[in-house]
């Protein structure tokens, strides 16, 4: 075996000129400030401003046929589908395929909110029938934490309490049953959330 090393003779190798200075570009800088005065009157506190903005909403029609959407529901009770990601007896994939049966625009997707893009977000107190209850994590909304879960609302009672469908409860199971005088108990750290499409 032979190796052979080679070098150019110095003069062979074409040199430049080079020095930070002249490969510094030339920048002119512009003075920037930010007003961050708001005056003197105080800032509503964020939840003022969800509630306010749920409350503004709560009386909008919705965009689909409730009752096909229920009807859709209630033909599942007592059946079970698979679970995970994205199978259709998770609890959203159920609640997203009720409501497209109902010819809903249910287009969202991703996490647990980008999901509802499109839909109003409401009140629980303000949900009707065809909304749809979610439980949210107060601190990561936008993650599948353990905990969340999607629910149909099919009827509102006199009491306050809820008719809704729902499947995957218990967890893993994709069963769809029915509960006629339901009460949201997000686990500790979630919030219940409505949504209306």
């Amino acid at each position: 075996m032979t190796f052979a090393l080679g070098a150019a003779p110095a003069g062979a190798i074409e040199t430049e000129e080079f020095t930070a200075a002249s490969a510094a570009p030339t920048i002119s800088l512009t003075t920037q400030a930010l007003s961050t005065d708001t005056g003197t009157a105080p800032l509503a506190p964020i939840s003022s401003v969800l509630a306010e903005s749920e409350s503004a909403n709560s009386s909008a029609a919705h965009g689909f046929d409730v009752d096909a959407a229920i009807a859709a529901a209630t033909a599942e009770l007592g059946t079970s589908r698979a679970t995970g990601w994205g199978a259709p007896g998770e609890c959203i994939v159920s609640a997203q395929r009720w409501i497209r049966a109902g010819g809903g625009a249910w287009t969202g997707g991703g996490d647990p909110v980008s999901n509802y893009t499109g839909a109003l977000r409401l009140s629980p107190t303000e949900a009707q029938p065809g909304d749809v209850i979610q439980y949210e994590h107060l601190q990561f909304p936008t993650s599948w934490v353990s905990g969340v879960h999607t629910v149909l609302v099919t009827g509102v009672n006199d009491d306050g309490t809820y008719q809704i469908i729902e499947s995957n409860n218990p967890t893993g199971s994709g069963y769809v049953q029915a509960d006629e005088s339901w009460v949201p108990k997000p686990p500790a750290g979630f919030q219940a959330v409505a949504w209306r499409f």
